[in-house]
């Protein structure tokens, strides 16, 4: 594992790279794209793990902490919907000239939105998408992110109350506002809310946590995938039990999720 940070048109950004074991020839690799804010936080090291497992079977895997996110420079208040699928191609060049032949990309979250978008590029770049728990709609995204900032006054005891709505018309009013200590600013606002899982390319890995084993997608996420399939897009789907690690209650606690790590790397071992 080797990490550094990769210069890009504006600052840089910080990459992690796990190559596969010296010996193997560079053939594929993936092009990780994290989740938002604090979701991204909590599940680095189920990420991590699971990067540890495509380098073993001779994946190669870069981690990317797009533009304001992370230790990559820069704020979230300088932070594009366009900026971030500039930093998705930054990633992928990187890997092509490091050697590798054939690119995936992989989005968890929010970061499955772009990636699925990257993945719908007519240039085809990447001959296959994985997606973990991704957002199905971004409006619906920015209100449960907003709703962290409701819940926050709410707690300070603050007798002003506010609400999802009069969040978002301050965000049309063009304010920035702080929510869970990142700024979101109305640009970036804007494009979440426009934001729908884009159909890829290429056939789709699609892995969705649920809470008991044996219990089925939610349908939201069936419907896409049966949208995408009527389409002529390969899917296939994996429903496994785990917990939201991503969104784990006790910030201080990491949640495991071995029943996803598994599945992925199982599901990758026909990849190679």
């Amino acid at each position: 594992m080797e990490s550094f940070f990769l210069p890009a048109r504006v600052g840089s950004r910080f990459c992690v790279h796990h190559p596969p074991a010296k010996g193997v020839t560079l053939n594929q690799a993936v092009v990780f794209v994290p989740a938002f804010a604090e979701e991204m936080n909590k599940s680095r090291h189920v990420v991590a793990q699971t990067a540890r497992r495509f380098a073993a079977l001779g994946i190669g895997v870069l981690l990317i902490d797009l533009l304001g996110c992370g230790d990559s420079t820069g704020s979230l208040e300088d932070a594009t919907w366009d900026a971030w699928r500039d930093d998705i191609d930054l990633a992928s060049g990187w890997l092509h000239d490091y050697g590798y032949r054939r690119l995936l990309v992989w989005g968890m979250r929010l970061g499955g939105l772009l990636a699925a978008e990257c993945a719908a590029d007519p240039g085809g770049a990447y001959e296959r998408c994985i997606l973990w728990q991704p957002v199905v709609s971004g409006d619906t995204f920015l209100s449960q992110f907003l709703r962290l900032a409701v819940a926050n006054v709410m707690l300070s005891g603050s007798t002003a109350g506010v609400s999802v709505a009069q969040l978002r018309s301050r965000l049309a009013g063009g304010e920035t506002i702080e929510v869970a200590g990142y700024p979101l600013t109305p640009a970036l606002a804007a494009s979440l809310g426009l934001a729908a899982l884009t159909r890829p390319l290429c056939p789709v890995e699609w892995f969705e946590v649920v809470a008991e084993h044996g219990r089925a997608p939610s349908p939201a996420a069936l419907r896409v995938a049966e949208g995408w399939r009527a389409n002529g897009t390969e899917v296939t789907m994996k429903a496994v039990g785990g917990e939201s690690f991503w969104g784990a209650a006790n910030a201080a606690e990491l949640v495991q999720c071995p029943t996803l790590v598994d599945a992925t790397a199982s599901a990758a071992e026909s990849w190679v």
